[in-house]
Parts: C-alpha cells; structure tokens; sequence
C-alpha cells in the first residue's frame, strides 16, 4: 500500500502471460501535473512512432508539406459529409492544417476511458482507464483482461462511438487494444477534492465489489445496456439523473470460444457446449454447480474448473446431452444467472 504522498496505480498488459503490475506514483502534483496521466501518455509516445512522425514533419521540404496538405483535404473532404468540424477544416491555409495533424498525431497523448464517474453512491471515486488512442490504426492486440474490467463497470463495448459525442470518456468499440493503465482519484467538486487514491491489483479483478458497485442504480458506471451514454457527459449525466438502461445488449460479450467448449449468454443465462464422444451416456458425467465456480467431468476427465464470471443461481442451472446433426454429440451445460440483465464480463476462467 502506498504512502500519504503517494498512490498505487495498475499497468494491464495486452498480453495475457504477463502479469498486471502495481506501480507507485506521486500525487503531490495534483489535478493540473497528474503523475499518472503523464506517465501514461509518455508510454504511449515512446511505444508508437509519433517521435518519427513529429521528425519527418519537422524537416519536411515545402513541396513535401504542399502534398502532405493535398493529402489531409482529400482525407477531410471524405468525412465533410458526417462532420461539421470537417466543413471548418477544409478553409483552412496548408500550414494551419498540417499544424492541426502534427499536434494530434506527434504529441504525447493518450485515450481516456471513464470507468466510473464519482457519485455519492461510490463516495465521489473515479475510475479511469488509460490506453493507446492510435491502438487501432497500429493494429495492437486485443486486451482482454482490460476489456472484461470495462465490461464488468456495465459499459457496452457494442457497436461505434457518434461523432457528435465528447471522445474523452466513450467505451471503445469492440473494447480495448493495447497495454492500459488503470487509477482512482477522490473527485468531489462540491468539496473542492481531487486527490488521487489507490487502485490496487485487486481491484483489476472484474468480480471485484467496486465493479459490482459501480453497475448499480447511480453507481458511477456505465450500466451495460444499449441505451447508455457513450461519453463522459452522457455518463455524468446518466448516474446525476439515475437514467434507467435497457440492459438488453450485453456489449458484444454474447458468445465465444473457450479451451475445448463454445459459449454464449443472454441476459438470463450462459451456455457452454463441449463437444464429446458418441457413445458418452449421462452416467458418464459429473457436473459441480456453485454460486461461483464451476466443475465439469466426462468419462473421468476433467474438461473445465474455474471461476465463474458472476453469480449463479444453482438450483435452476441444468445440463444435457443432445444430439447435433451433422456434428455428433454435445454436453449443453445451461448456467442461469442469479442477477438476470447482466452481462458477464467473462464466462469462466
């Protein structure tokens, strides 16, 4: 645990053999010299190649920079009819325009994510995520532990961000590439607090009870349905108003593949299909239900034993062997959940 003059943030690699480190920083820089945001966005500057870009700007030929111009409009005018802001670009001289690329794409910057926002219910604490915000023009991979962690505060990764929203603060399409970073801050504007606090490896976990806090009415997070505000306004506003969601899109966690099983789940239950032998007979299978975990064993051998990605109800969970045309046979283990409307943020680990 940190000191009273500093504070523990995570670092969540996009590679998952690598494990989620707890990093020290110092707060005593505040809001206006925030530690954390400074680290992550130098990160992001030194593992791209905006150093490389910001030089070849820099020593450009004026012929060089007359087709870099040339280049920009043509990419502008493809986007005039979506955007106003494109419109106002398009009138401006050469050198106003190349200006405006060079401070967006060889600056040290970063994507902020607002995993929670601060309201009463979660004493005033934010959460934020911090990663890449070139991750999918660079092609990065595909972070999963920091996707399930965004998951599990309730935002929908599901379909694109408008246009027309505030991009500071949006859930990502299709979740988070790239390395992050993760951090607290005691922000209470009436207080007049903005302090930065621990975030510890712990708290990375998506069954951690601030996440379950955070999907709650007004709990700061996003709440998982498909009406829910895709940007930090429209996040603010959400918790301040307690806006009911419609929680009938589970943010493109919907089905997927596991080791030797295919899943899917809906706002009521989680089905994992496993593929087995012709001659397997009931008899032949042992199957463990818990309230968070789950055992399943055929002919002796144990094909799944892990964590459950939330809560289920036991008693209705069920399982049976069917019969697939063209495929052979298929152990259908149904796993309903005690918290209908939810999206698990991962099936079972």
């Amino acid at each position: 645990m940190s000191s009273d003059n500093n504070f523990t943030y995570v670092f969540i690699p996009a590679n998952d053999s690598k494990p989620i480190e707890a990093i020290i920083g110092d707060k005593s820089g505040g809001l206006s010299d925030d530690c954390l945001s400074k680290e992550a966005k130098q990160y992001f500057f030194t593992n791209s190649d905006k150093g490389a870009r910001a030089a070849a700007l820099e020593n450009a030929t004026p012929e060089q920079r007359k087709i870099l111009a040339q280049q920009l409009r043509e990419e502008v005018k493809a986007q005039a009819a979506q955007s106003s802001y494109a419109n106002q670009m398009l009138n401006l001289d050469d050198d106003a325009l190349i200006g405006i690329m060079q401070a967006n794409q060889t600056s040290a910057s970063c994507e902020i994510t607002a995993l929670t926002v601060p309201t009463s219910i979660n004493n005033h604490r934010a959460v934020s995520m911090y990663s890449d915000d070139n991750a999918r023009t660079q092609n990065l991979p595909y972070n999963r532990r920091a996707t399930e962690l965004l998951v599990a505060c309730g935002h929908s990764i599901a379909g694109e961000a408008s246009p027309s929203r505030v991009a500071i603060g949006a859930a990502p399409p299709g979740g988070i590439c790239g390395d992050a970073f993760v951090g607290r801050c005691h922000d209470d504007e009436m207080g007049d607090i903005w302090e930065r606090v621990d975030f510890t490896v712990e708290d990375a976990n998506p069954r951690a009870a601030w996440c379950e806090e955070a999907r709650k009415h007004g709990g700061g997070g996003g709440g998982g349905g498909s009406s829910g505000p895709r940007s930090l306004s429209g996040l603010m506003n959400q918790n301040a108003g307690a806006i009911t969601n419609g929680g009938g899109n589970n943010g493109g966690f919907d089905n997927g593949e596991g080791d030797g099983y295919k899943w899917s789940q809906n706002d009521e239950e989680v089905e994992l299909r496993f593929p087995v032998a012709a001659g397997t007979k009931a008899k032949y299978v042992k199957i463990n239900f818990a309230r968070t975990t789950l055992k399943v064993i055929v002919a002796g051998q144990t094909l799944v034993n892990g964590e459950l990605g939330g809560n289920a109800e036991v008693e209705d969970s069920t399982w049976t062997i069917e019969d697939i045309k063209h495929k052979g046979k298929e152990l259908c283990v149904t796993i309903c959940k005690k918290e209908e409307g939810r999206t698990w943020p991962f099936v079972l680990r």
